[in-house]
């Protein structure tokens, strides 16, 4: 009986000690997974990624130089860290919310301006067509069906028009993704 109650006595340390481990363990995954801005293309998305992994070895294939990695998610990754998602690099935006993020973008560079200086349509619901349509699906049921736009970020760190650039692998990244189709 005594060694029963020495067992449950223990309990207690013995989940702090497991949810210490997850803490140390999961701030050394990040570690290691991770990059600094300078080194890393980040693109968020509107809608449902259904292949974030491909879309990011995709891109990452195409870019070389300075950057060591690419990161592609949904919108609602970022659900508990805005700034986050504020500093991407890359957004593709559903035309309807472009208002409401347009504070976190910035006018697109020369190179790729197609008539609207916000924005590069990346997905046209007329014709159903879209970029890297294999790892995006642009038409979530219970969705209303409309045109995505390709944007660049205020606060990259690799758009030359912006004053803490580092390179120009915002549109490098771009070019990759609009011809991906």
């Amino acid at each position: 009986m005594s060694k029963i109650r020495k067992f449950f006595s223990l309990i207690p340390a013995l989940i702090l000690w497991l949810m210490l481990s997850v803490l140390v363990w999961g701030f050394v995954f990040t570690r290691i997974t991770d990059t600094d801005a300078a080194h890393k293309i980040t693109l968020f998305i509107d809608t449902q990624v259904t292949d974030a992994t491909g879309l990011a070895v995709k891109l990452e294939e195409g870019l070389g130089g300075n950057i060591k990695m690419v990161k592609v998610h949904p919108f609602t990754y970022a659900m508990l860290d805005g700034e986050q998602l504020k500093a991407a690099d890359l957004f593709i935006i559903r035309a309807d919310h472009m208002e409401t993020y347009g504070d976190w973008l910035t006018p697109l560079p020369e190179e790729i301006r197609e008539g609207d200086a916000w924005g590069v349509r990346a997905y046209d619901a007329e014709t159903q067509a879209g970029i890297a349509a294999d790892f995006i699906n642009y038409r979530p049921l219970g969705e209303p069906e409309l045109d995505y736009y390709l944007c660049f970020g205020n606060r990259s760190r690799h758009n030359p028009s912006l004053e803490n650039a580092v390179d120009n692998a915002a549109l490098a990244a771009a070019n990759l993704l609009l011809n991906l189709r």
